[in-house]
This record gives C-alpha cells, sequence and structure tokens, in this order.
C-alpha cells in the first residue's frame, strides 16, 4: 500500500515526505509531537489531544498553521485516503527552517501528520503482563510533549537486554512516569498516579475518569519505595492502551499476576473505545 501523509498543506505519499536539512526540528531537536488513536473511523479523544498540542505549541512559541476544525479533517481524510482498520496519528510541528543557527521564523512552520496502522502489543502482554525497568531521570519540559525522545531511544537496547516493556523513570526518590507512558499502582482499592513532573496522557486522564466512583483515586507524590508496596500496577498510553505491569525490576508486583482491579478498567477502557 502506497501510504499517504500530509505535510505543509499537501497530501503525498509517505516515501516522498522531506522537509528540509535545514529544519530547526533537525538542526536543533526544536518541535513538538501529538499522538492520537483512530478507532474506526473516530478519532479518540480529539479535542483533548488538540488542546495539549496547542498548549506545547504555546510553551514553544510555535505557530500551528490549522485550526482544530482543519486539522481534524486533515486526519478524517488520511484515515480514509490510507483504509486501515484502526489507524494511528501522528501529528508533528517544527518551527521550520533554522535562521541564524538556533531562530526560526514563526510564520513559516514545518506541520506534519502521519497515519499508521495500528497494530497492538502481543496478547500476552494484556494477558499474562509486562516488565518495566527503572532509570533515574526527568524529561526535560516534562509537561511538553517535545520531539526529544533522547534518553529513551539511548535505554532500547537496555530494555530489550532486560526484557522490559517500558522504562519508568524516577527521580530523587519519586515514581513519575514511563518513557512512552504514564504509571498507575493499586494498593488495595486505592489507584495511584504520580501528578507532578510528567505529561499529563490523555488515556491517562480517560482512566482516571473510568476509576472514578469504582476505586478512591490519588494524584500525588509517589515515593519509589511504594513500588515494592503495590498490589498491581499499570501502564496507559495512546498506542498501548491499559498495559498490566507484573514485574519492576525483575521483581513481582504483588502476586505476579494481572490484577482484577487492573482488569476492570481494561474491560472498561474496551467498551468505550470498541464499543
Amino acid at each position: 500500500m502506497n501510504e499517504e501523509c500530509y505535510l505543509n498543506g499537501r497530501y503525498l505519499p509517505l516515501k516522498d515526505a522531506f522537509v528540509h536539512a535545514y529544519d530547526i526540528g533537525m538542526t536543533r531537536g526544536y518541535g513538538i509531537y501529538e499522538g492520537i488513536m483512530v478507532y474506526g473511523e473516530k478519532p479518540f479523544r480529539l479535542e483533548e489531544h488538540l488542546e495539549r498540542f496547542e498548549a506545547g505549541a504555546k510553551i514553544l512559541n510555535l505557530k500551528i498553521p490549522h485550526t482544530p476544525k482543519e486539522i481534524e479533517n486533515v486526519i478524517l481524510e488520511l484515515v480514509r485516503r490510507n483504509g486501515f482498520g484502526d489507524t494511528k496519528i501522528r501529528i508533528i510541528l517544527t518551527g521550520g527552517d533554522t535562521v541564524n543557527s538556533v531562530e526560526y521564523d514563526p510564520k513559516k512552520p514545518t506541520f506534519f501528520v502521519m497515519a499508521e496502522e495500528y497494530i497492538s502489543l502481543p496478547e500476552d502482554f494484556y494477558n499474562k503482563g509486562g516488565e518495566v525497568m527503572t532509570y533515574e531521570h526527568q524529561r526535560f519540559m516534562p509537561g511538553c510533549k517535545t520531539i526529544n525522545y533522547i534518553t529513551a531511544v539511548n535505554l532500547q537496547s537496555k530494555r530489550k537486554e532486560k526484557k522490559a516493556i517500558e522504562i519508568l523513570y524516577v527521580s530523587n526518590g519519586r515514581v513519575l512516569e514511563a518513557s512512552t507512558s504514564n504509571f498507575f499502582i493499586f494498593k488495595g482499592d486505592t489507584l495511584i498516579t504520580p501528578k507532578e513532573n510528567i505529561l499529563f496522557g490523555i488515556t491517562r486522564k480517560v482512566v482516571l475518569e473510568l476509576a472514578k466512583g469504582k476505586f478512591k483515586v490519588e494524584e500525588r507524590e509517589v515515593k519509589a519505595e511504594e513500588l515494592q508496596e503495590a498490589d498491581e500496577a499499570f501502564i496507559t498510553a495512546s498506542y498501548k492502551e491499559i498495559v498490566p505491569i507484573v514485574r519492576i525490576n525483575g521483581a513481582l508486583v504483588g502476586d505476579g499476576k494481572v490484577g482484577r482491579r487492573t482488569v476492570s478498567l481494561m474491560e472498561s477502557f474496551k467498551k468505550i473505545t470498541r464499543g
């Protein structure tokens, strides 16, 4: 299939999509990113995703060249053109071509939307759970979804060596987030998740909504030692949804099995995304 994307006002084959070598996203890593799931032909929580995208653009003083409605239309057109079942949408915005080495023209950004066929993680991760490895790190500008994934990319070989599904960042004795996911634990019927120095994921927000009324919920600082006290754990992300975590650095979480509370949230999430 000749996949199509959208780049600076044009739909074109993905294989023909290029940005200039002087794009400040290339020369200085200056840009933001958003990942959105489309179930069938319906973008999931699009409004919240675009609100976060706009907030990130303001932090970096970037100008989004389209209105939210125009971006929605681009996404729907790419879904139609590519014809996947479920689709992963990636939106990238940079400052455009570099000016005077470290500057850019706010009126000439690079805006790129790419559609990819969604392929779920292996079922075993959802049925039997996965493992995370911890790493001492706090992302730069954690509240903004920038294109800076240097630490995450650099650690992939170590992650695979440890047979971990994700890298869980901890900093100064505090649990933060995973490299591309948010992190939750259960202590009994209390659902706990970090609330500071993290990216506020859209799937994270949905999970907190689903948990309301079913469990006690605490958004707070999570101490690293609490990982040993957790009865259940899971990660959330747009492209992963809810993935149970049964081992952290090789140590079992609870009894080492996918917990019933996590399963109940997974089932609720599936209902609102796939009916």
